[in-house]
């Protein structure tokens, strides 16, 4: 979940190229949990997911909240709390990321680090209990720029679009392989409950594989809406037992700083 949680952040914000059309904000969204496997031990949930972007004088500073209430089958609920926050700079160069996680159900997860990138090839720290060196090779994408090309391939209106992306949100996987298929412009489900909100938005369907394992199914997906200012209006990201549905609930523009 992590890792689709650090997407989501990307998905509001694009780069400096389109800094103008873009919203600086701060969304939040209404989740709630649907089961789809009766065997699941998963019966429902409820919570909340909050992304903030303010655009600096260097870069991206993105901050996304997380919490949720898992209800599981034995009568028992659960509770999840994240934050992760990163920084990504204007040129896609420098990227670094924290990570605080504390779950009922899987634990606690703390950890940061940072990467720089030279041509083809991203080295960096990742800090937890220890400080690891890593190092990948291969064109991987920084998450700001796999969103430029993939709003570039909406508005080119192309339909499919493959890459591996640096996302950092889950430490375990911190690059992930992603297929992106692009559906026709459409009126968004949202135009006319947030005035702030463009009326038009592309469906788009994402499916995440590991990076390097050649898999057919895909472990997540998820199916969003996206207008041209970067804002998601909505998501649904489906974990095989059960999805994950956000509906936009509050929209906050901030007003953006001269540098």
């Amino acid at each position: 979940m992590r890792y689709i949680l650090s997407l989501l952040i990307y998905l509001i914000f694009t780069n400096y190229c389109f800094s103008s059309g873009l919203l600086s904000h701060k969304a939040s969204y209404n989740l709630t949990l649907e089961r789809k496997n009766t065997n699941s031990l998963l019966e429902g949930g409820a919570g909340k997911s909050t992304f903030t972007f303010k655009k600096t004088c260097t870069g991206w500073s993105l901050k996304e909240n997380f919490m949720i209430t898992y209800n599981l089958a034995n009568k028992k609920s659960a509770k999840s709390y994240s934050v992760f926050k990163t920084f990504e700079d204007f040129l896609s160069k420098k990227f670094s990321f924290e990570h605080n996680d504390k779950s009922e159900l899987s634990g606690e997860i703390n950890y940061s680090g940072f990467i720089k990138k030279k041509d083809k090839t991203l080295s960096g720290k990742l800090i937890d209990k220890n400080i690891n060196d890593i190092s990948y090779e291969g064109g991987i994408l920084l998450p700001t720029e796999h969103l430029i090309k993939l709003i570039n391939f909406a508005k080119d209106e192309k339909k499919f679009f493959h890459s591996d992306v640096f996302f950092g949100s889950s430490k375990k996987n911190l690059i992930k392989s992603v297929t992106a298929f692009i559906g026709q412009k459409k009126p968004s489900s949202e135009k006319n409950k947030y005035k702030s909100l463009k009326k038009n938005v592309w469906p788009i369907k994402l499916a995440f594989y590991n990076y390097q394992q050649k898999k057919a199914t895909p472990e997540t997906e998820i199916s969003l809406e996206i207008d041209e200012e970067g804002v998601v209006h909505y998501y649904l990201v489906d974990y095989g037992d059960y999805n994950m549905v956000g509906k936009l609930d509050k929209i906050k523009v901030f007003k953006q700083k001269k540098c």
